[in-house]
């Protein structure tokens, strides 16, 4: 087979390939930073890169995904999207420290004929736990070597490791909000309950899809692709504990445990699980139960006896991070009935009291997230994150970072259409009218701003005055953004109905996630994303799976509430409700002012 030379000069990467190679395929197999949030099938138009032969003058751009590598190429990737801003901060609330491993001390009475009690009965004393084969082979050399003084590193159940009397005392636990999109860390202090600091990255899977089902179809469709993602994600893992770790001067190996929390194909791809059967129906998971694993095992580089425990699922697009989520606010135990809205990449909603707890998952999160928008982005510096009326009737908006603007946020993509509703610029169908049908005063004087842009009709929201218009909202973007919308406002309208429960019932409606906390509450009713009725009633949980994750690191207790709250949460299957596909048709419209 034919081979031809790609070189991409500012990485300092020369690579022979095969000839018809796609140019995708060589930029995530050598590690550059560039994502694929479609997956790679050219919808999404973020994969732009600029190639040209040795020998010609000009670069021209295409598509990484959809160029296949046929003579000798040079490539340059344009510089990546500023650092997103990744919510770390959560609800807190105190619990009692009890670790779900912890070191203990012993000082033991050395065996003689008159007491020649077992050495692993010596150990355990009135407790009933187990050891692996290996700690037992080792233990009566280390126990006498140690003269029968010995710290042991225990969970409720088990010894993992056994250590010197005066080995020093330093445990440290990990908590991982592990997201489609982001994942944020937590490092604790386990004889404390101190939380020493907070680190992110973005999830590096996102080069392989930005949605999940791009990367289930990956991992299916090529024989190293599950290894891939999982290697993805367990190597910036043991990144990002070495980093946390070493800044306040501590080692990896002082970490004995992990929580993570995830959605349920992020939960089987971190460890290592085929995650293909949730791409389709029945959409079902290889296993839901919470799954303790050795760290070890996992190529996660902490302590050689550490584990890392998920939370439990419930079911193929309701994962752990759901649980955790519903645990750091105990919806589970209030008597009021009470509304959780998770919104991500995907939107998962739970409804209920201590009673009875009803939970569906909603295909909303990329076109808040920018995916599916044309100048659509993440929350980095550069989006455009809030818009607004100011006092002489102009449209006006903020940017992340006081920079020019490069894209839009979700929170400012629900902004912008609840302006534009109010001053009748789109009507309540979701059309973006012309100027000449324009009556709201306000709305006139903005008409300017409606343009053609790229052959579609759009609201123009920047113009830079050499490149033209930089970043506005297409007709087809409003269309989106309805389909986004109608999916979290159906499936409430669902779980109310199957519950059942009126809307005024809603004691409480939670909002976790990023997008939440940054959303402005009354233009998300405007646009019908959440009922008019809970203005007042909203609280931002922020990063709650982190919270929860936390949590569970901090008390074994909480991390057995967690398996309690999964077992009693009903969940809803959308795609085959009789009811949802009329309710889906009836909220795509805005309300009309």
């Amino acid at each position: 087979m034919k081979k031809f030379m790609v070189s991409f000069p500012a990485e300092g990467v020369e690579i022979l390939v095969e000839k018809n190679t796609s140019l995708q395929q060589v930029i995530i197999e050598q590690g550059l930073d560039m994502e694929f949030p479609c997956g790679g099938v050219g919808a999404c138009k973020r994969c732009q890169v600029k190639i040209k032969s040795p020998g010609e003058k000009d670069f021209r751009v295409q598509l990484a995904c959809q160029t296949k590598v046929d003579r000798n190429l040079i490539v340059e990737i344009p510089g990546r999207e500023k650092t997103t801003k990744i919510l770390l901060e959560g609800m807190e609330r105190a619990v009692k420290l009890s670790p779900l491993i912890k070191r203990v001390r012993h000082e033991l009475i050395p065996p003689t004929l008159e007491d020649n009690q077992d050495d692993f009965s010596r150990l355990l004393g009135k407790k009933k736990m187990t050891a692996s084969l290996k700690l037992l082979q080792e233990l009566p050399m280390f126990l006498r070597k140690n003269k029968f003084k010995v710290t042991a590193l225990v969970t409720k159940d088990e010894i993992l490791a056994l250590e010197p009397f005066d080995a020093v005392d330093t445990s440290l636990g990990v908590a991982f909000d592990i997201g489609t999109t982001t994942i944020a860390g937590y490092l604790i202090n386990l004889k404390t309950g101190e939380e020493i600091t907070r680190f992110s990255a973005l999830n590096p899977q996102t080069k392989y899809g930005a949605d999940l089902i791009s990367r289930i179809v990956y991992t299916s469709e090529n024989e190293d692709g599950l290894k891939r993602l999982n290697g993805e994600v367990i190597h910036q893992i043991n990144q990002m504990i070495d980093d946390a770790t070493a800044e306040y001067g501590y080692s990896a190996k002082d970490v004995v445990i992990i929580t993570a929390a995830g959605n349920t194909a992020m939960h089987h791809l971190l460890l290592n699980i085929p995650p293909r059967n949730l791409a389709g129906s029945p959409y079902v998971p290889v296993v839901k139960q919470a799954v303790i694993a050795d760290a070890k095992e996992l190529g996660i580089q902490i302590h050689p006896s550490g584990k890392l425990y998920t939370f439990p699922n419930i079911a193929g697009y309701v994962g752990g991070d759901t649980v955790a989520a519903s645990l750091s606010c105990e919806m589970h135990k209030s008597k009021d009935l009470t509304l959780l809205i998770d919104i991500g990449t995907n939107g998962e909603i739970v409804l209920g009291t201590n009673k009875k707890l009803l939970s569906c998952s909603v295909a909303a999160g990329p076109a808040f997230e920018g995916v599916e928008i044309e100048c659509g982005m993440r929350g980095a510096q550069g989006a455009i994150d809030h818009a607004f009326i100011t006092e002489d009737g102009s449209f006006a908006y903020s940017v992340i970072g006081d920079t020019q603007p490069e894209g839009i946020a979700g929170s400012g993509i629900v902004d912008v259409l609840a302006v534009l509703l109010d001053i009748g610029v789109i009507d309540k169908n979701g059309k973006i009218l012309k100027p000449d049908s324009i009556r709201h005063p306000i709305g006139k004087k903005v008409s300017h701003q409606i343009k053609e842009v790229n052959g579609k009709m759009a609201f123009v929201i920047f113009e830079h005055p050499v490149e033209g218009a930089k970043v506005y909202l297409t007709q087809k973007d409003v269309r989106e953004f309805q389909l986004a919308k109608s999916a979290i406002a159906s499936g409430v309208q669902i779980l109310l109905a199957e519950y059942p429960a009126k809307v005024e019932d809603i004691q409480t409606l939670y909002i976790a996630g990023a997008f939440g906390t940054y959303l402005n509450h009354e233009n998300a009713c405007r646009v019908g994303m959440f009922p008019e009725a809970l203005l007042g009633r909203t609280v931002n949980l922020g990063n709650a799976a982190g919270t929860g994750a936390r949590l569970a690191l901090l008390s074994n207790k909480e991390y057995e509430e967690s398996k309690k709250i999964s077992e009693k949460i009903m969940y809803i299957e959308l795609s085959s409700h009789p009811d949802f596909n009329e309710t889906f048709l009836k909220n795509l419209g805005f309300k009309a002012e």
